[in-house]
């Protein structure tokens, strides 16, 4: 068993052919979870009630918490991206649509080492126009859900980690999570 890497060397060993900005160890218990985020995407989010990838339409808030505690770790990863003005939103989903590809390859690589995983990121963007409610989801193994609609607290998470997420004023960060059992 001495001669087996554990699972940080696995992933120290390839993940910088990634454009990955920072990243994290965890445990579920590491994350700030509250029932109250739930409450600010129904109130606040534009995605609410029309994504396959957000509330309503995933689990309940207490299946959410209950699904991330079903594994034993916890990656956090952060990807940055420059933008001519971070005001433009435009320019901001583009930078978002390669997170969530970027998001989409590591958790095929998760998923090959570890079996079973769950990936949760800035929300998805497969489709032009969700689906949702009309039809079904166009691409349910590679929907990736919010990390808030989970009902974690990522920023919150992020400040007590000291995460570098205030990059400048035309840096954008994004998050995700990778749950995994190792």
């Amino acid at each position: 068993m001495s001669g087996e890497k554990d699972f940080k060397e696995i992933i120290d060993d390839f993940i910088n052919e990634y454009p990955i900005c920072e990243y994290y160890y965890l445990r579920p218990e590491d994350l700030i979870f509250s029932d109250k985020v739930r409450y600010v995407c129904e109130h606040e989010c534009t995605h609410y009630n029309k994504s396959w990838a957000c509330p309503p339409a995933i689990a309940s808030i207490d299946q959410c918490i209950e699904e991330c505690a079903a594994y034993n770790q916890v990656f956090l990863f952060t990807s940055v991206a420059e933008v001519a003005d971070c005001l433009d939103f435009t320019a901001c989903l583009e930078a978002r649509r390669d997170h969530e590809h970027l998001t989409l390859e590591l958790r095929r690589r998760f998923a090959a080492l570890f079996g079973r995983v769950l990936a949760l990121s800035a929300g998805c963007m497969l489709c032009q126009t969700c689906a949702y409610p009309d039809a079904p989801c166009r691409h349910p193994e590679d929907r990736l859900s919010t990390i808030e609609s989970h009902g974690i607290l990522i920023m919150e998470t992020a400040r007590l980690l000291g995460v570098s997420y205030d990059c400048g004023s035309n840096i954008v960060t994004y998050f995700s999570l990778i749950f995994f059992n190792a």
